[in-house]
Formats: C-alpha cells, sequence, structure tokens
C-alpha cells in the first residue's frame, strides 16, 4: 500500500469562499478562529458567549496534493477519515465523492475516478449539527427526550456526535466541527485490511490460543494470501474476496506459558506485536496475553460484580474520564498520557470512559496497555433517552460493530457497557413518565441493538446494559439498591447529605460518585482576573455549571470547616472537603471488601478551567482530592469511621500475597502532646480488608493519629498516615502553627512548631506535582517530600505558597 498523509495545514474558507485562516488538521475550526485571532479563546472569561455562531456556520476546509502519473496505475484509492466531527461533505478536485454523518465511524472512500495525475485538491465541508439534529428530531414519529439538564442545544441525542458539546454539567457549550485523526490517501492492491482483531483463548495448562480475525474489503474478485505474525511465528491462509461482500480469515497460533500482561499494582504489563498482511496492505495491534472475567453471579448479599484477572479477583481503583479538552485540537498524545500517567501514580488501576464523550483517540488506549489501566468502555450514550426508529438502529450498529473491533484486541478493555444512566433517564422526563410502556420499549429495542452488536463483535468480553444497572433486563433502581450491579451514588453531593452519608450503602460496586471544588489557584489563574477572584463574581459563576453547586460547596463548608478569610482560603477549603468526602467513602467501601469490589469517583479530569468534579484540573495541576486519592487507593491502607462512639479501624491490602500490617493509634492534643499510644497488628489475607481494632472516642480535646506499616518495613510509611477527627474540624481551636520550608534534593523538607492539618504547598508558576499534600505535619516529625517537574523547571523553597487548615481562619 501507498499512503499519503493529508495532515497539515489546510486553508480555512467561510460560507461565501473566503479564506479567512490556516488550518492545522488534526484539528476544529474553533481553534483555527482563535490562533488566527478570528475569535477569542472561550476557555477564559466569559468568552464562550462570543463564539456560539462558529458552530452555527458553514465552513470548508482544503488542501492540495500532488500524485504521479506512476502511482495511481492500478490502484484502489481510498481516502481514509477518522473522527469527522460531524456532517460533512468530501469532495475531491470539485467532485462529490462522499458524506459524513457521524464522528464515530471510519470513512472509507473511494477516490479511484476522482484523482488524476499531478495536482490534486480535496475539500471538506462541514454543516451546523445542530440544525441537523433539529430536524431529525422533527421526523420522529414520537418525541424522545433529550438530555434538558445539561444540553443547552436541543435533540443532540438524535445525531452522533459527542454529546457533552452541547454543554454538561461540567462543561462549556461548543459545537466543534473537524477533523481530529490525520487523513490519508491509500493506494491499495486488490484488496485492504477493513477489521484486524486479535482474540486469546487461555487454557488451564498455560497455553494461550491466539486467534487473528482479519476482515478484507476489496475492489474485485481476487484470490488473496493473508499471514498474520505473532511471537516469532506465522501463519497463512489464501481467502477468495468479492467486491460486493469482500472476505474473511480466521488464523491461530498457539503460545505456550507467555509472560502475563497484569493490571497495574499486580505485575508488568508485557506487550507483544501482532500483525496481519496481505499484498499491499498491513494492520498491527500490541497485545497483553491476560485471562480477564468479569464475575456476575448470585451470593449471599445478592449478585456480585467483580473484575477477574489471571485468576485474581481485583478491587477495582480509579476514576471517570471525559474528554481531556474541549477543544480538539488540544487533545495530543502528550495530554492524554500526562492524565492517564498521573492516574496511575494515585493508585489506580481502572478508568471509566464516560459515554457522553466520544471513544477516545488510539493513544488512550495504548496508554491504558502500558500503564496497566484497565477500561470500563461506554458505548457513546448519555442522559438521554434514544430513537429506535430503523434508520438510526442501523447506524448504532454500524458504530459500536466498527468501535468494538476497532478496541477489541486492547488488553486494557475490560468490559463494553451500553450506555450511561439512559435507564435511569426513563424517570427523569414527564413524557417517559406518562408513558412508561412506550419508551421503555423504545429503549429495550435500542439496548438490545447496542448489546447484539457488541456480543457479536466481541463475544470474549462481558456486556454490561447500562451504568448504573442491576444485571440484564433489570429495570430496578440502581441508584439505590446496593445488593447488585453497579451504583451511582450521588445523594452526598445532589441531596447535601453528611459525609458520613456514605457510611448508609454497601455497593457492590460504585461507578460514579463525587463532590466538586474549584480548580487550582493555578488554573484560575488563566481564565480570571484578579478583580473576579470571588465565588460569586461573574466570571467564576460562569466557570460553574451545575448550578446550584457553589450554594452546595458554601454549604458543606458552613457544616464542616469556619467561614475561609480571602478567595485562596476557599479555594483550599473547597479542595479540601471534596477530598475529605470522597476519600470517607473509598475508605470505607474499600474495607467491605469482597462485598464491594470497585470504586471510580468522578471525575479524574477537566474539558475546560471550571468548577468541577475532577481530581486534576484543566492546567494539569494535581487538586487535594488526587493526592488524597494516591494514599487512599495505596495497595496497603487503613480505613476509619466513628460508630457507637468508638473508633473502628480497618485494614485494608489489594495484593495476590497476604500481608501482615502493624498500625500505631495516638490521640494527639492540639498542641501537639501525646494523650495516648497503642499499636495494634493484624493479618490480612490477600485482597481483602478486616477489621484490626476499636478505640473510645475522646472529646474535642484530641485527634487521632494512625501510622502503618507492613511486615518487614523499617518505618512508618507516611503515605498510610491517616488523621482523624472524632468531631467536624470547625470545632475545634487549631493552634497558629508555623510551616517552615527548605529545598533538600529534588524536594523540600517541611516542618512546624504546632500541629498543621492538611498542610498544601503549592509552587505558583511551575508545572509539577508534589509526592504528596494535604498532610498532617506534626512538631518533631519532619516531612520530606519531592517535586516531580513536568518541564524541567524545579521551584526552590522561597517559591512555594504553604497553606494549612488554621491559615484559613487567620
Amino acid at each position: 500500500m501507498t499512503e499519503i498523509l493529508l495532515g497539515g495545514d489546510w486553508a480555512l474558507h467561510d460560507a461565501t469562499g473566503t479564506r479567512v485562516a490556516a488550518c492545522p488538521i488534526p484539528g476544529d475550526i474553533h481553534s483555527a478562529l482563535i490562533d488566527a485571532g478570528q475569535i477569542p479563546d472561550p476557555m477564559i472569561g466569559t468568552n464562550e458567549n462570543a463564539v456560539q455562531w462558529v458552530g452555527d456556520a458553514v465552513w470548508e476546509i482544503r488542501r492540495a496534493f500532488t500524485l504521479p502519473a506512476t502511482s495511481l496505475a492500478g490502484k484502489w484509492a481510498v481516502i481514509d477519515l477518522e473522527f469527522v466531527d460531524t456532517f460533512a461533505e468530501v469532495l475531491v478536485n470539485g467532485q462529490a465523492v462522499g458524506r459524513t454523518e457521524t464522528s464515530f465511524r471510519r470513512h472509507r472512500i473511494d477516490v479511484t475516478e476522482a484523482l488524476r495525475p499531478g495536482d490534486n485538491e480535496i475539500a471538506i465541508r462541514f454543516h451546523p449539527a445542530a440544525a441537523e439534529a433539529h430536524d431529525r428530531a422533527a421526523r420522529l414519529p414520537f418525541p424522545v427526550p433529550w438530555s434538558v439538564s445539561n444540553n443547552r442545544i436541543a435533540d443532540m441525542n438524535v445525531i452522533r456526535k459527542a454529546q457533552c458539546h452541547a454543554g454538561w454539567d461540567w462543561g462549556l457549550c461548543l459545537m466543534v466541527l473537524g477533523v481530529y485523526a490525520e487523513p490519508r490517501l491509500c493506494l491499495f492492491d486488490a484488496a485492504r485490511i477493513e477489521h484486524f482483531v486479535v482474540r486469546q483463548e487461555h487454557a488451564d495448562d498455560g497455553v494461550v490460543i491466539v486467534t487473528a480475525e482479519v476482515e478484507l474489503a476489496a475492489c474485485r474478485d481476487a484470490m488473496v494470501p493473508v499471514t498474520f505474525a505473532f511471537d516469532d511465528r506465522t501463519v497463512s491462509a489464501d481467502v477468495a474476496v468479492t467486491a460486493a461482500s469482500g472476505g474473511s480469515a480466521s488464523l491461530t497460533l498457539e503460545v505456550r506459558n507467555p509472560e502475563l500482561w497484569w493490571p497495574a499494582g499486580y505485575g508488568a504489563q508485557p506487550l507483544m506485536t501482532a500483525q496481519a498482511s496481505i499484498p499491499g496492505d498491513t494492520a498491527t495491534r500490541r497485545i497483553g496475553l491476560r485471562k480477564l472475567e468479569l464475575i456476575n453471579q448470585p451470593d449471599a448479599v445478592g449478585m456480585s460484580l467483580v473484575v477477574r484477572v489471571n485468576g485474581v479477583d481485583m478491587f477495582m481503583k480509579g476514576a471517570n474520564w471525559i474528554p481531556a479538552d474541549a477543544l480538539p485540537s488540544r487533545i495530543t498524545p502528550e495530554r492524554i498520557r500526562r492524565l492517564l500517567g498521573e492516574a496511575q501514580a494515585a493508585n489506580m488501576n481502572m478508568i471509566r470512559v464516560w459515554g457522553g464523550g466520544f471513544y477516545e483517540f488510539d493513544a488512550f488506549y495504548d496508554a491504558c496497555d502500558e500503564l496497566g489501566l484497565l477500561v470500563w468502555q461506554d458505548m457513546m450514550f448519555s442522559c438521554s433517552q434514544y430513537p429506535s426508529t430503523p434508520d438510526f438502529l442501523v447506524e448504532v450498529d454500524r458504530e459500536v460493530r466498527y468501535q468494538v473491533r476497532r478496541l477489541a484486541s486492547h488488553p486494557s478493555i475490560a468490559l463494553w457497557c451500553g450506555d450511561n444512566e439512559v435507564i435511569g433517564s426513563l424517570t427523569w422526563y414527564e413524557l417517559s413518565r406518562t408513558n412508561r410502556d412506550r419508551y421503555l420499549v423504545n429503549y429495550d429495542r435500542f439496548n438490545r441493538a447496542v448489546e447484539v452488536a457488541v456480543t457479536e463483535s466481541d463475544p470474549d468480553r462481558f456486556f454490561w446494559p447500562s451504568s448504573p444497572c442491576s444485571g440484564a433486563l433489570d429495570y430496578g433502581d440502581a441508584w439505590h439498591d446496593d445488593s447488585k450491579g453497579d451504583m451511582h451514588f450521588w445523594a452526598v453531593w445532589h441531596e447535601g447529605k453528611d459525609f458520613e452519608h456514605y457510611f448508609s450503602v454497601k455497593p457492590r460496586f460504585c461507578s460514579e460518585f463525587g463532590f466538586q471544588s474549584f480548580p487550582t489557584m493555578t488554573a484560575i489563574r488563566r481564565f480570571a482576573e484578579p478583580s473576579q477572584w470571588n465565588a460569586m463574581s461573574p466570571v467564576m459563576e460562569h466557570h460553574q455549571r451545575d448550578g446550584s453547586g457553589n450554594g452546595k460547596i458554601v454549604e458543606t463548608m458552613t457544616r464542616y470547616f469556619r467561614s475561609p478569610t480571602s478567595f485562596e482560603s476557599f479555594v483550599y477549603l473547597s479542595q479540601l472537603q471534596q477530598a475529605l468526602a470522597i476519600e470517607t467513602a473509598v475508605r470505607y467501601w474499600r474495607s467491605l471488601k469482597p462485598r464491594c469490589m470497585g470504586t471510580l469517583y468522578w471525575q479524574l479530569n477537566d474539558v475546560w478551567p471550571s468548577v468541577s468534579w475532577s481530581s486534576i484540573d484543566h492546567a494539569l495541576a494535581w487538586k487535594a482530592l488526587h493526592y488524597h486519592a494516591r494514599r487512599f487507593y495505596a495497595p496497603t491502607a487503613v480505613a476509619a469511621r466513628f460508630e457507637d462512639g468508638r473508633l473502628v479501624i480497618s485494614g485494608i491490602h489489594d495484593s495476590r500475597d497476604a500481608a501482615e500490617i502493624e498500625v500505631r493509634v495516638r490521640r494527639v492534643a492540639l498542641d501537639g502532646s501525646l494523650l495516648e499510644d497503642a499499636t495494634v497488628e493484624a493479618a490480612i489475607p490477600a485482597d481483602l480488608a478486616v477489621e484490626i481494632g476499636r478505640f473510645d472516642k475522646p472529646g474535642t480535646e484530641g485527634f487521632f493519629v494512625l501510622d502503618a506499616r507492613t511486615a518487614g518495613a523499617g518505618t512508618f510509611d507516611p503515605l498510610m498516615q491517616l488523621a482523624a477527627f472524632p468531631d467536624k474540624p470547625k470545632r475545634y481551636e487549631l493552634p497558629p502553627a508555623t510551616v517552615a520550608v527548605e529545598s533538600v534534593g529534588g524536594g523540600f523538607r517541611f516542618s512546624v512548631d504546632a500541629p498543621a492539618f492538611f498542610v498544601m504547598p503549592e509552587a505558583p508558576g511551575f508545572s509539577g506535582a508534589f509526592d504528596d499534600a494535604s498532610f498532617l505535619l506534626l512538631p518533631g516529625e519532619d516531612r520530606v517530600v519531592g517535586f516531580r517537574s513536568f518541564d524541567d523547571r524545579m521551584p526552590e523553597a522561597g517559591d512555594l505558597v504553604t497553606t494549612h487548615l488554621a491559615t484559613t481562619y487567620s
């Protein structure tokens, strides 16, 4: 195959044909206009409002390319387009050759007759997605409710574009359009590889049967040799192909006692190259050999939901993923890798790709394979009802079959999930509440089409109908049933419950729960002038998309803390309470295993700088939550809660081996003096949690400090330390502790003259993350913390701004 890459600078033209800017492809039209100074950056201030017209306009991008006369002889010429957003006509040398109507499928367009030797031109003309959505909705046989509470533009549920592009409760409304993967002109012989999926079957004797499923498309009838290469061996077969239906081959090799691929924290991630080839075309996959099962079986509680890898039941620790930026031009492989690397650094082993964005770029899944991050993969349907008309279901079938076959070879894909909260949305809308039967049948037809497409395309993986749900054909209330299925638990945020309310449920697998906070000051400085540094200022409220979100943050703050004395202190407290909320849930639910076997908090990342549920903000800075996550997701950890006037301590262990854990329990006065000191030891079986001790609850004269270490460790691990207040922090007269900082090799030494709680250093103007932050600092117990620079610039001690709880009151 001859391949001509068509990326680079295209020329952007408006509806009149006037050239307005260069448009780098892969990329989006909004970004091209920003770079050309035609529109302001919508991430800054309230600029979003000024750029809404861009998504409502007709745009065309063009570029020229040259073909030597000899290159076309006898070749089948195909334009290969992927991530085209969304409604576009494709023209070659002024001739219409194809049209795209979905951003979720690959488009391979035959241009053999349109090309000519020498100079050629390709153009892609985009039409407004919102107008097309309205037209399609008007043609439905009955109205289908769309996500009114999230989308600012109606009817997104009838088109196949990222639902969050029309706005969400954490994101701006930016109806982007463009081409987000590099276009290619491919010159084939008689056939091309249309799909290449590598399947694996693990036998009990250590033999892995590796099968290549190769689907071919052809421009004429022919006999095509197909070769599969893996593990330094090859196998081949001749396949008869036709122009009408192509052809397929299934080729198998056996691998004996291979090195297995493991999720992060359980072992290494060896990857092997698999290649399928025919004359004139080759496709390559990187394969990790592992046996992955999802155990959904009746048990004493109800129904389990457990991820089992290589025979080991594993607790899933992770977060939900949304698109890495609202402007696709800014979603680079480096940004994706940074975010996923920071997830792994926080001891995560699973990421859920949420169903209101898009099926991610190859760079995302490649990184997950390399980092050992399992992927809960939603299909791209979220929070709306969806049509079940024949033409819509045909498109759904094509989309799902394409995406599943595209992604199925990745060892990181753990399961396919039909949608996000679509079952639940049956109760949200007046139309579906008053005509329940119609919309339930409508949903069943739609969901069944997704299931058939998934299971026929990848019979080896588990299909989960929806998130949350209680199982196949179970349309019960998965938000509140903690005996089976996966749960989305939002009572603490949406209903304003105390953090202790997390103790009221015992989910089998909690795939969504969250609490908002403001972004870091690093991010705030990028979109708001100091005059807007007030939680209720116009710019800050513009960057808050949950209508009652700031009120919930403030109300919760009044419950747990004293009033902050500055905006920076307000930001700090908002992040601290977010971290404590999620930590309360995760430590408790981890202590319940094996009843609970997964927690994926909402959410890892942001699409723009905003007040949101993320633990890493849009500036890629760690919020307090991410530092806490690194500790509460540690392989060996302790959990503590107050119950009936006593402190209950549990030990948690994620490993294929048992562990001995030692926990030192101190009751410390607010001045730092020791009131009580005890040590407990416990044996924790492999991959379990056990209660290891109970202690009387003191009054407000002291707090608990828990230090832990595993057998053989010489010292207590600072990342296993946990402080526990018997009462709300606002009730304590905290000392005005002074934190001293000095530079040491590659990091900083922190010391204090009185207990300082949740010490949070920041390095303004520097890009990086500390080894630890939001930690307890006690007199005489200095803490040395490293700094990992993201741009090779290291701050000095004098560059740091350090905040702790008491400083927010003074």
